[in-house]
């Protein structure tokens, strides 16, 4: 069964390059300017077909990351810029340009109109078909074991000398061996002392990690703790990370419920590729096209 994805990347950039290639009429030359520069300008209906682009999780990262949007907007002025110069030396003249554009037209025109043909019905796929495909696929949604853990952690900065590990090692195993005492406050050293920011706000939390997002080294530690106690310092690449087990949570199947959604828009889009299919095939049938093979072979050899 085929997976969906949502990612913010492949629409983005899918955007910038068709908005630098459209043209601006009247209605879109009087729209509110939200950005200028490089002789150019970015609008609000511009910014909101982006928005309509992404995916809700796409939108909201977006939302978040001012240098994000600085940079989307950017690289928009810069392409329209070039695109205007472009079209000011007759570049869009070439006969490969224009056929490129006339190939870029007819794929636009096809792929559009074969998937308003395509759509199932609104109301496929029906439940008796999610639960078989849900069965069929249990390995697929299986969710791994993950472990909870808390982390004091005491970085080591990129080629740190022997004097710069020493001391790392012995800050990690001073955190440690305060953190292994009879009645510590885990939570409290890390907020004071952790060096993983993120982590220290909460106290050295990292929440629940799959066991095969963890690092080797990490992970054999981790599983060498009963809950509840602390490990000694183990180093990785960037530092030293001090462990709490908090909890494990071993492999097990994801409810129905919570991946429903996932596979009726698994099962959705393999139908609309399968009506794609059913539709060329009708078209493309035998006894509705007549080939001449000569002219075709000779077609296919280059003109000299």
């Amino acid at each position: 069964m085929m997976k969906r994805t949502n990612r913010i990347a492949p629409a983005l950039g899918a955007w910038l390059l068709g908005a630098a290639c459209l043209v601006a009429g009247a209605a879109r030359a009087q729209d509110e300017v939200v950005a200028r520069g490089a002789g150019a300008a970015v609008t609000r209906a511009e910014v909101a077909g982006l928005s309509r682009s992404l995916s809700p999780e796409g939108r909201a990262r977006l939302l978040a990351d001012a240098a994000a949007r600085d940079q989307v907007v950017r690289t928009l002025l810069a392409q329209k810029a070039v695109l205007a110069e472009a079209k000011a030396k007759g570049w869009d003249k070439q006969p490969l340009v224009q056929a490129a554009i006339e190939q870029a037209q007819r794929e636009v025109l096809l792929q559009s109109y074969l998937a308003a043909l395509s759509e199932p019905a609104a109301d496929y796929p029906p439940e008796p078909e999610i639960q078989a495909a849900y069965e069929r696929n249990r390995a697929t949604f299986m969710a791994p074991r993950a472990l909870h853990l808390a982390q004091l952690y005491v970085a080591l900065p990129p080629g740190a000398d022997a004097a710069a590990v020493d001391g790392a090692q012995k800050k990690s195993a001073d955190l440690a061996r305060r953190a292994q005492a009879r009645g510590a406050d885990f939570e409290a050293l890390a907020k004071m002392y952790s060096e993983d920011k993120a982590s220290a706000a909460r106290g050295g939390d990292l929440g629940f990690v799959p066991e095969t997002m963890i690092q080797p080294a990490v992970l054999a530690a981790a599983n060498a703790l009963k809950r509840g106690e602390v490990s000694a310092p183990v180093r990785t690449p960037t530092g030293f990370h001090v462990l709490k087990l908090v909890e494990v949570r071993e492999a097990a199947l994801r409810p129905l419920d919570e991946v429903r959604a996932q596979i009726r828009a698994a099962l959705r889009e393999q139908r609309a590729q399968q009506n794609v299919q059913a539709y060329l095939a009708k078209l493309a049938a035998a006894d509705a096209v007549s080939i001449d093979d000569e002219a075709l072979k000779k077609a296919l050899v280059p003109s000299q």
